[in-house]
């Protein structure tokens, strides 16, 4: 009698996927996970809306009077989750068959597994690079010291973040680093060894955990340059107006007719400093201010007058109402001078720092495909569907694996692009 296949084989297939799709994950394992159970439906449409976490400012007395003094104002503010497009693989049945009564059913579904891991981390590392407002090095500038990746924990600590802290490194760039550790292992090659075997480039360093990336993205600088750029009207900076994006929306002037300002590109206000988070005193790096930055995410061309208005990720919020929710020392001002952390024209590739709480990944529950052998499984932040199925036209039977990703940023001043110091 031919072998035939059991019931239940979408479940059998999610059995095996799952573990080594978890084991394979490299950014997607450091942000912030969840399954949107229940919050995405027919009516919700293209994104939804999250809770951002409440701040509160503390008061000192002598005597513990109060009198006079203004209590933390609670105001609710939610972060928008993307909804992104299905992430979908197909297998053919025949090899399906095969694999599982010759128990080979890993060695198939690892390249599913792979392609899969691949386009969700490429789009979030797009992401992360679009949404975070930091910036750290100078743009094109290649990391090949550890002080380059030790600084992006300095910054996050004194920005008062708390919590656990990466790096996501271009592998060229972990190379170098991977050379540079001898001196740092002490006649030990613990941390070399590491740094080839788990795509790991130390265990942690100045605080911060760094890992190998082949998903980071990229991006091209405009033609703009920065020689006589100011802002051209002051913009709206208060925390109510901003606390749902926290992005700005900035009119610049001084750009040369046609120049343009690509989405990734960064900007720093010299003119305008980073507070600390939790105790809003401004930030300070060997006795100078560090300036407010940003990163734009609506670019666009200067009209005839050399004037461009942009959207950029990274609010710089000054409210008398609640100060609680301040990020810089003194608001942003027509006549603030603009630097472009770019040269123009050229493609950038940066390295990534981030906190968990940075960004959110989250994955739609799935419903089971009706008339099919469909099985759904949530694990850890994912939800991943499994169908077999059919098509009595073509007289073909596949299986396909199906992934819904959503993007969330919930606080731009928690992550940002790095790159070497000269």
């Amino acid at each position: 009698m031919a072998n035939t296949l059991s019931k239940n084989v979408s479940q059998k297939v999610l059995e095996k996927f799952l573990p080594g799709f978890m084991d394979d994950l490299v950014l997607a394992e450091t942000v912030d996970r969840q399954v949107l159970e229940g919050i995405i439906n027919p009516t919700t449409g293209s994104s939804v809306q999250l809770k951002r976490p409440h701040q509160y400012r503390s008061e000192r007395t002598a005597d513990g009077d109060m009198t006079g003094k203004t209590a933390s104002q609670l105001i609710s503010a939610t972060a928008t989750a993307s909804i992104s497009d299905y992430i979908t693989v197909f297998i053919n049945w025949s090899q399906l068959e095969q694999a599982i009564e010759l128990n080979q059913l890993d060695e198939i579904l690892k390249p599913a597994r792979d392609e899969m891991i691949t386009t969700l981390e490429s789009e979030l590392a797009s992401y992360m690079i679009k949404h975070g407002a930091l910036s750290l090095g100078s743009p094109g500038t290649a990391i090949s010291a550890w002080g380059d990746v030790a600084s992006t924990g300095s910054y996050q600590k004194d920005l008062g973040i708390k919590g656990e802290m990466y790096a996501a490194i271009d592998p060229w760039a972990a190379q170098d680093l991977a050379d540079s550790q001898s001196g740092l292992a002490s006649g030990s090659n613990g941390l070399v060894d590491t740094a080839w075997k788990e795509a790991q480039i130390s265990r942690k360093f100045g605080g911060v955990m760094g890992y190998m990336s082949n998903s980071l993205g990229s991006y091209t600088a405009g033609t703009a340059v920065d020689t006589t750029l100011t802002v051209d009207s002051t913009p709206i900076a208060t925390y109510s107006a901003l606390k749902d994006s926290y992005q700005m929306t900035i009119a610049l002037t001084g750009l040369a007719v046609g120049a343009t300002l690509n989405v990734g590109q960064q900007l720093s206000f010299p003119g305008t400093l980073m507070l600390q988070q939790q105790n809003k005193t401004a930030l300070s790096r060997r006795s100078a201010g560090v300036p407010f930055t940003a990163t734009v995410i609506t670019g666009g061309t200067a009209d005839g007058s050399g004037d461009l208005t942009v959207v950029v990720s990274g609010a710089a919020i000054v409210d008398a109402t609640y100060p609680q929710y301040d990020t810089v020392q003194g608001a942003i001002t027509a006549g603030d001078i603009v630097e472009i952390l770019a040269t123009a024209g050229v493609t950038y590739k940066p390295s990534l720092f981030y906190n968990k709480g940075f960004v959110g990944l989250g994955t739609v529950e799935l419903p089971k495909l009706n008339g099919w052998d469909s099985s759904v499984v949530n694990h850890k932040g994912f939800s991943i569907r499994a169908t077999q199925s059919s098509d009595p036209i073509t007289n073909v039977q596949a299986l396909r694996l199906d992934l819904l990703p959503t993007f969330c940023v919930f606080n731009p001043f928690m992550g940002g692009q790095f790159f070497g110091n000269p």
